[in-house]
């Protein structure tokens, strides 16, 4: 299985997405595993050669796509052929999990150490409520006490599902 083509999770698509943009993303999600030309790419995802081309050697840039060239001894055409590092894939996703994971730990840290209060445009902590004696003076309205449980079961379950991935990462 090449993880490339996990266009589901949200982290392959963020990662590849600030990389080679929604057309990079519909391209990758078209190639099938093993080696392939860049125009039997093109016409599988049905798009440009020279797009196809373009994510084709930021991918290269980035170790993700790899190439060997055959050349035609009749024509003296080359031949790209493509195929993916899945090794190098797997450890800069492991990366992005990692920093993802760190990101999401200590909002969650922050999340379940305050006490947080909320008027019609922000959310404070209660040391700073207080200061403002409850009283936003940028929509003026009283801060309310906000119940972050429902925020705190949500970043607990992303930590878990990004875990869970990152485990898949490295088994495959």
């Amino acid at each position: 299985m090449v993880i490339v083509l996990e266009t589901d999770n949200p982290l392959v698509r963020e990662y590849f997405g600030k990389m080679i943009g929604k057309e990079g993303m519909k391209i990758m999600e078209n190639i099938p595993a093993g080696e392939i030309t860049d125009d039997e790419i093109a016409k599988l995802s049905d798009s440009k050669l020279t797009t196809v081309r373009k994510v084709l050697y930021v991918l290269y840039d980035n170790r993700i796509a790899e190439y060997r060239t055959e050349r035609d001894d009749n024509t003296g055409w080359i031949t790209y052929w493509w195929s993916f590092n899945n090794e190098n894939i797997k450890k800069m996703m492991g990366e992005v999990a990692d920093v993802k994971l760190n990101g999401l730990r200590e909002k969650l840290e922050y999340e379940r150490n305050g006490e947080f209060y909320r008027c019609q445009c922000q959310r404070i902590l209660f040391e700073d409520a207080a200061e403002k004696e409850f009283w936003c003076d940028e929509c003026e309205s009283n801060f309310e006490y906000f119940d972050n449980k429902k925020l705190i079961k949500s970043l607990e379950k992303k930590i878990k599902e990004t875990e869970k991935w990152k485990k898949k990462i490295r088994k495959e």
